[in-house]
């Protein structure tokens, strides 16, 4: 770390951050990270932590790093207005917020429009339909977000409730996009597993469509969704019975041992 020069003070998380900002000022973006880290090491809340190591790791074209970190300096960020019990609560807090630091907003608001749909599409990319998507606490945040600045993205908000085990209200969302365009491969594929979902919720004994579709139904709506997205051009092999996806050498599911639909069989 030649040419960087230090005060000698008492370690700790202050330290570390102040050391963090100065090499990020220098352009010193490894440093940067290790600082900031032993920074958050100290004082795990310690928030424009998480948000200036995001901006060092963006600064080396780590995008990924710096969407999780910003993703934590919200969590970290305890300001935020639906935190706050009632209303009453949540105008004290905006006054707080207004009166201690107007530019952490603005800063906020970058980060929300750079990471979510970023992550988002990351999850898209390698979603496993068996997994099971705990981080509820992102997915509101998600949507909110998304039904406030682009409402008309339904694949990105109908994946996200997906994730959110809103599996109804996904269906619902995507086909409220294909009613004004044929939609894409992935969509057909994403809506076909949330009715897949509501087959095993059925099969669960819990309640589903109000109208009370068979679950065979359900079965037979999934396997059409997934045979619609490889008409499209959907890259991938589909399982009728479980929603996994196949690499083009296979054909059988590696999960359940089914027959795999593709191009041929659509």
């Amino acid at each position: 770390m030649s040419g960087v020069v230090f005060r000698k003070r008492k370690v700790g998380p202050e330290y570390y951050f102040e050391r963090g900002e100065e090499c990020l000022n220098d352009g010193n973006y490894p440093w940067a990270i290790e600082s900031f880290t032993k920074a958050i090491e100290f004082n795990p809340g310690l928030e424009m932590a998480y948000y200036r190591r995001a901006e060092a790791y963006r600064k080396l074209g780590k995008n990924r790093e710096a969407i999780w970190d910003y993703i934590k300096f919200l969590e970290t960020d305890r300001r935020q207005p639906d935190m706050a019990e009632d209303f009453k609560g949540a105008m004290k807090e905006a006054v707080k917020i207004a009166r201690r630091d107007l530019e952490k907003d603005r800063v906020k608001e970058e980060i929300i429009s750079f990471g979510i749909p970023g992550l988002i599409d990351e999850l898209i990319e390698g979603l496993d339909p068996l997994k099971e998507y705990t981080d509820k606490r992102f997915y509101r945040l998600a949507l909110s977000w998304l039904e406030g600045n682009l409402k008309q993205d339904t694949r990105r908000i109908g994946f996200v409730k997906v994730l959110s085990g809103e599996y109804e209200e996904a269906i619902q969302e995507f086909d409220r996009g294909f009613e004004e365009t044929p939609g894409t491969p992935d969509t057909h594929y994403f809506k076909g597993v949330a009715i897949l979902s509501l087959k095993k919720r059925a099969e669960g004994g819990r309640r589903i469509f109000s109208r009370g579709e068979s679950v065979e139904g359900l079965s037979e709506r999934a396997r059409e969704s997934f045979e619609q997205a490889l008409r499209m051009g959907y890259g991938w092999r589909l399982c009728p019975a479980c929603g996994c996806r196949g690499s083009s050498e296979t054909n059988f599911c590696a999960h359940c041992g089914g027959r795999l639909l593709m191009v041929d069989n659509a």
